[in-house]
């Protein structure tokens, strides 16, 4: 009896984490592709709207959406040919009050006011060389950046929320829609990492072809360990170039005989800003995770086998 007790608890646990992070996973989802519109509304106007003078009829310090949490936000009621348009702005640079004159972006597709700021940015670094934690998603614009995290959350949303639901009710249509939309899914993601690995073997041949040889200082030297029980190794050095410090990519031997204060051969590209070793190579892991993901799209896509019903 305790023994039952103990399980029903420990299932009714499980159910209310389930239901808390299916919550959460909506209403972050919601939250995202809210973000991602507003950002791409504003690179809108940033692209075609005018800048125009307007005067502030009225200005009242409220909090009218999420984002309002997290600025110190004003919506203005500012007046155009005749017609009030309602904006919000954000203090950042200064002060704007009723009267005040207040140089605003008008868009005339969306007939509205928005304030001139800039739209979601990622500050790239140069130190370390894009060949050490290779991805091509830093060749995405931000709009795309933030569009592929919507997908993910949305894809990750569906899945912990059907799942759920079919725990509950057994529903073998939507059991059907959550498996298709899963090959789907790792259908894109088995493309998208067919395109990174292309994409990185022709970055390091550019590297290696249109590079030239240069001997650069050596700073430090790092080994980075990947994995547990079969473990392997990813070598780098910091090495100073036109008195920047860098961190490239090297070979075993390399890291083997580099001293701090000694010197290395590099490869530098001027045409993309970076370097590698002369004795480095790619790493032809990457080539096994878009065939791991080909592999489960092929395995997903096999008829479903029904059990044979006896016969009595």
């Amino acid at each position: 009896m305790f023994r039952q007790i103990v399980t029903a608890l420990g299932r009714l646990y499980n159910f209310v984490i389930s239901v808390v992070v299916a919550l959460l996973l909506g209403v972050a989802t919601w939250g995202m592709w809210h973000y991602y519109r507003d950002v791409y509304v504003q690179d809108e106007f940033l692209m075609k709207g005018v800048a125009m003078t307007v005067l502030v009829v009225q200005a009242e310090p409220q909090q009218r959406s999420w984002q309002d949490l997290f600025s110190n936000s004003t919506y203005l009621t500012v007046e155009f040919k005749g017609k009030a348009y309602s904006c919000r702005f954000v203090m950042d640079s200064g002060y704007v009050d009723t009267g005040d004159r207040v140089k605003l972006l008008y868009h005339p597709e969306y007939d509205a006011f928005r304030q001139a700021h800039a739209v979601l940015t990622f500050n790239e670094s140069s130190r370390k060389s894009r060949l050490i934690g290779w991805s091509s998603i830093r060749d995405f614009t931000p709009m795309h950046r933030l569009l592929l995290l919507c997908l993910l959350l949305s894809a990750a949303s569906f899945f912990f929320i059907s799942g759920l639901i079919v725990s509950i009710i057994p529903i073998p249509f939507l059991q059907t829609i959550a498996r298709f939309i899963l090959v789907v899914a790792l259908g894109c993601a088995a493309v998208f990492y067919t395109f990174d690995t292309a994409a990185y073997f022709r970055y390091y041949q550019q590297l290696k072809t249109e590079g030239h040889t240069i001997s650069v200082p050596v700073l430090a030297t790092n080994r980075t360990t990947h994995g547990r029980k079969y473990s392997w190794y990813e070598y780098e050095a910091t090495i100073q170039h036109r008195g920047r410090e860098r961190v490239i990519p090297i070979s075993e031997d390399e890291f083997d005989k580099a001293t701090p204060a000694s010197s290395m051969m590099v490869r530098y590209n001027a045409s993309v800003d970076d370097l590698m070793s002369l004795g480095y190579t790619p790493k032809y892991g990457l080539m096994v995770v878009p065939l791991f993901f080909s592999l489960l799209v092929f395995l997903l896509m096999r008829p479903v086998q029904q059990k044979p019903v006896p016969l009595n």
